[in-house]
């Protein structure tokens, strides 16, 4: 019967032997159903389509979503198609960017990548990320957010790009959630600031002054013995810090010289040779963890090597130069000896040749000075006088028969 639907009124009706409805008259087609069973259902439209069920549903939202479903009917669409986008799009103003990164974070970031990108993620997002944009709602962080960012982090600009890429990966995840339509991601098309490609290269001098500060500083009691073993391998190994780090006792083939690391940056195994001087490191390495470099906390590895590098680096005069370029610096000593740019790379564990090929002019330096040691050679055998030649007789010929 057509009645005008309330709250007190669904309260006062009770269950009988069968389906009893209730017609609104405010919304035509709206109505409400109360079981047998003491199910209350509201419906509307013809034929009936469920909305939802009391008590969860209140008369007011199930009449402002009966009018949205007769209004979706009339324009050809499908009611519960419509409804749910409209939920996932009230769900999204309500979900902040700070809520959806505790999502990537747990079901994406931390169980899926390597453990440094994770770490730098992790800081990119407290340090930069969600001071800014934290609060704000995903589906409504807009482009001018993101680059307003950008522009305050100009004076660190690796950094600055770095967090816009970060941005866009965490709103990407987002839009595979359905919180945001596709190709709306306000962090895509902005321009990245011009990053200065700077590579150190230590000379052979400085490599021995940057192995004395590593002395100097275990001596004092700047860093403990295991950091001092961490830097003294990435000199003598050219490895990088992360692998450094990784390596444990079960990797290090002592007979064969070497370390095979089940995992790499280039999520591949690495081999990293061991010359007579980084085997040494190992044996003076005291052993309290399955790490070779272990860190604080019982069974985890060194956690920042580079940190230990920027505590010692002064003492070396080495201020400008990054853990990094200790890496480069192992390259550049192989490429002065003449090592061929291929087995450079294989020492460095390099997957593609063009990351190597970055060392090619030093390679070039060597066989220039190698083409000009030879010419000198040649100029000086040249230069040298021919020995005094001896007499030449003319022999008298014989004459024919």
């Amino acid at each position: 019967m057509p009645v005008r639907l309330t709250e007190a009124l669904l309260d006062s009706l009770m269950p009988t032997d069968r389906d009893q409805f209730l017609f609104d008259t405010l919304l035509a087609t709206f109505g409400y159903r109360l079981t047998p069973a003491g199910r209350g259902i509201f419906f509307a439209g013809k034929p009936r389509r469920t909305i939802g069920h009391r008590p969860r549903l209140k008369v007011s939202e199930a009449r402002e979503q009966a009018h949205q479903m007769l209004a979706d009917l009339r324009q050809g669409l499908d009611p519960a198609l419509e409804h749910k986008a409209r939920q996932r799009a009230r769900a999204a103003g309500e979900t902040t960017i700070a809520q959806v990164a505790d999502k990537w974070l747990a079901d994406y970031v931390r169980p899926k990548l390597k453990p440094r990108t994770v770490f730098d993620y992790e800081r990119l997002l407290a340090q930069h990320i969600l001071p800014a944009l934290g609060h704000l709602s995903i589906a409504r962080v807009e482009r001018d957010d993101v680059v307003r960012l950008h522009v305050a982090m100009a004076p660190i600009p690796r950094r600055a790009n770095y967090v816009v890429s970060t941005v866009r990966a965490l709103v990407n995840f987002g839009i595979d959630l359905g919180l945001r339509p596709e190709g709306s991601n306000p962090a895509r098309r902005i321009k990245m600031y011009r990053e200065r490609t700077r590579e150190r290269f230590l000379t052979e001098a400085e490599m021995a002054k940057a192995a004395d500060a590593i002395d100097q500083a275990e001596r004092a009691g700047k860093i403990g013995p295991h950091g001092a073993a961490g830097l003294r391998l990435a000199l003598f190994t050219g490895a990088r810090s992360g692998e450094v780090t990784a390596i444990q006792w079960s990797h290090v083939d002592w007979e064969r010289r070497v370390v095979r690391l089940p995992d790499s940056k280039t999520n591949e195994p690495r081999t990293i040779y061991l010359s007579e001087a980084a085997l040494e490191v190992l044996k003076a390495v005291p052993r309290i963890s399955r790490f070779v470099i272990a860190g604080a906390k019982p069974e985890e590895p060194y956690k920042n090597l580079g940190r230990a590098w920027i505590n010692i680096r002064g003492n070396a005069g080495l201020q400008d130069c990054r853990l990094h370029d200790l890496r480069h610096s192992y390259a550049s000593l192989a490429a002065g000896r003449g090592v061929s740019l291929q087995m450079i790379g294989k020492l460095l564990g390099h997957r593609v040749q063009a990351t190597t090929a970055r060392y090619a002019h030093l390679a070039r330096d060597t066989v220039a000075a190698v083409n000009d040691e030879l010419g000198a050679a040649m100029q000086a055998a040249i230069a040298k006088k021919a020995p005094p030649s001896s007499k030449v007789v003319k022999l008298e010929r014989r004459a024919r028969r």
